[in-house]
């Protein structure tokens, strides 16, 4: 009988330590897997009534690409307008994986109403505009946007071949 109870009780101790160290693995293995990171900041939208104004009143757009050895300027009423078409008005989350693919500004009579950063490339499709040179909104670029960039990219890398074949 003695026998038996110290069996019993050899075996509920065997079974504490293991439950006991199955806890700490499940700690240990949820402390090991990767943290779901936070989610990216969300700027406000840039508000309608500054792009109406681009939109009623523009006179110059800009484009500097950082990658690419051209830039945009538009000078026409119907290019302006169509450029604030590339603002979504939903805000984009600002993501650190991102990189600006180059700056843009908007004015109005040689002053800069509006100015910022632009991304572009997969997965990164937003406007950060600034003020006093701080970031104030972020929008997505519209699939409209996104097509314009694209073109226009293609069309000046074409031309760049063509004037390198001419050489």
């Amino acid at each position: 009988m003695k026998l038996r109870f110290f069996g019993l009780l050899l075996v509920l101790a065997l079974a504490g330590c293991n439950s006991s160290t199955g806890g700490d693995q499940q700690a240990n293995t949820a402390a090991e897997q990767p943290q779901t990171p936070p989610p990216a900041p969300t700027l406000p939208s840039v508000p309608l009534a500054t792009l109406e104004k681009i939109y009623n009143e523009g006179t110059q757009v800009d484009y500097i690409f950082y990658n690419h050895p051209f830039t945009l300027s538009l000078t026409e009423k119907a290019s302006i307008q169509f450029s604030t078409a590339h603002v979504a008005e939903d805000p984009a989350p600002l993501l650190p994986n991102c990189k600006a693919a180059g700056r843009v500004t908007y004015q109005v009579d040689g002053n800069i109403v509006l100015e910022g950063d632009f991304y572009f490339s997969t997965g990164c499709t937003y406007f950060v505009f600034y003020e006093k040179q701080e970031k104030k909104y972020a929008n997505y670029m519209t699939d409209e946007g996104i097509k314009y960039f694209n073109d226009q990219i293609q069309q000046a890398l074409e031309l760049r071949k063509k004037a390198q074949q001419g050489q």
